[in-house]
């Protein structure tokens, strides 16, 4: 999947949001409207019409999952939006139909249905027509734009320079072209790259966590794990994929954070009151460790552990085995010292699965020493992630750091729901070979 920026992923979503709430509201309003209060005066027929709701919610969910109606590209045409919702909305209405004539019930009025699907498909197109007017007004008012930035010498440039300056809606702020990576501004979030500096920029942006795009005078160029997408005429190639840019994923990989921290707190706080009465006992000082790391986009956060070197002990040094500092080398071994971060995933911070958040030493050692580091900070760091379930982790050599953060990139352009739980089973059972 490639990338999308986030201003666009949430406007996807809140027309998303927007017209399931419309859905809802339209078919409960035309219930009330027709019957009055169906489920005092006739609580069997009101049944009826409940089942039916949860039908349509499906049959929703389904036709928005797989057909993309609530896609909203760059500089999408208004006539592309609601041709999208007038096929939804017909192939909607021909599931509901198949429905009721499969039931054999003569329950659902006619009447009501016609009302219902007519109303959904006038305030429907509507809503899109707003909020296509209110993006493209956005925008033009300088709002929510996705500051790029080109590099190289190409006969694009011009061209999208007065792409972007006739049509602003389509979300991008020009930056202008440098010469070289070192005339890129701070502010640039992507990187549009000239055919001829690709091979000799390509890894240093990727350092720099800067998202790449290739933008050929021709379309001609071979690509891997890329994907090609327009902007009016243009042509770009997303250098990499993010199934987390896209769509329901990054919703879904929040819900299940969410779910599954607080379901591991319930089920460890036992373990964790004793652990944290362990080091109370043992040692001086406090029983939690906080030190700042960088996580998603590189953003510093405070990362909490278990306590597990002595209290004065220089925490920016690595600890090495058989080191001194360290009290309760058991607690490193087991990995329960990585337990309250699961409080880091309920703030946000981090995720269950994800690159494992470095110390700034080591960021800075793994930055100069392997290519395509940046690309970690491109999700939440996770409690474990791919490098860790494949035993990945600790004091390695630059080899053993090169795999780790290949494994790293691979989580990033493979995700999937299915890949967190198999990491989570590695992690938990120490089974390698599933990872």
């Amino acid at each position: 999947m490639e990338y999308r920026p986030q201003t666009v992923r949430q406007r996807e979503f809140g027309l998303r949001l927007a017209d399931g709430l419309l859905l809802a509201l339209l078919f409960w309003g035309g219930v009330a409207l027709r019957f009055g209060d169906l489920k005092v005066e006739n609580p069997a027929y009101f049944d009826h019409y409940l089942r039916l709701a949860e039908w349509l919610g499906i049959f929703w969910l389904l036709l928005g999952w797989v057909g993309q109606p609530y896609r909203l590209d760059a500089g999408v045409e208004l006539r592309t939006v609601l041709a999208r919702f007038v096929r939804q909305t017909g192939l909607l209405l021909a599931l509901t139909a198949l429905l009721v004539v499969s039931l054999k019930t003569y329950v659902y009025s006619r009447v009501f249905l016609v009302g219902f699907f007519a109303a959904y498909l006038a305030t429907g197109a509507l809503l899109r027509v707003a909020v296509v007017q209110l993006s493209r007004r956005r925008f033009r008012r300088g709002l929510g734009l996705v500051a790029v930035q080109g590099l190289g010498s190409s006969s694009m440039w011009y061209r999208i320079a007065r792409e972007l300056a006739e049509r602003p809606d389509y979300g991008y702020r020009w930056l202008g072209a440098a010469a070289d990576l070192g005339g890129v501004a701070p502010n640039a979030s992507e990187l549009w790259i000239a055919p001829d500096q690709v091979l000799g920029a390509l890894d240093a942006a990727e350092l720099r966590g800067l998202r790449v795009r290739v933008v050929p005078d021709l379309a001609a160029l071979p690509a891997s794990r890329t994907k090609w997408t327009a902007l009016g005429g243009v042509l770009l190639l997303d250098w990499r994929q993010e199934p987390l840019a896209s769509g329901w994923a990054p919703a879904v990989k929040r819900a299940g954070d969410v779910v599954g921290a607080l379901l591991a707190l319930s089920l460890c706080a036992p373990l964790m009151a004793l652990v944290a009465a362990w080091i109370g006992l043992r040692s001086r000082g406090p029983v939690l460790f906080a030190q700042v790391r960088h996580g998603y986009q590189g953003e510093p956060f405070t990362i909490w552990k278990f306590r597990t070197m002595d209290q004065d002990a220089d925490a920016d040094r690595p600890a090495l085995p058989g080191d001194a500092r360290v009290r309760n080398p058991w607690l490193r071994a087991t990995h329960l010292d990585e337990l309250p971060q699961l409080w880091n995933v309920l703030r946000g911070d981090m995720s269950l699965v994800g690159p494992r958040p470095h110390m700034a030493s080591d960021t800075q050692r793994y930055a100069d020493a392997v290519r395509s580091y940046g690309i970690r900070h491109w999700v939440r760091p996770g409690i474990t992630g791919l490098a860790q379930a494949r035993g990945l982790h600790g004091f390695t050599d630059q080899a053993a750091m090169t795999e780790r953060v290949k494994a790293d990139v691979y989580y990033v352009e493979h995700w999937s729901a299915a890949l967190d739980l198999k990491i989570i089973a590695a992690t938990l059972l120490r089974v390698r070979s599933w990872v």
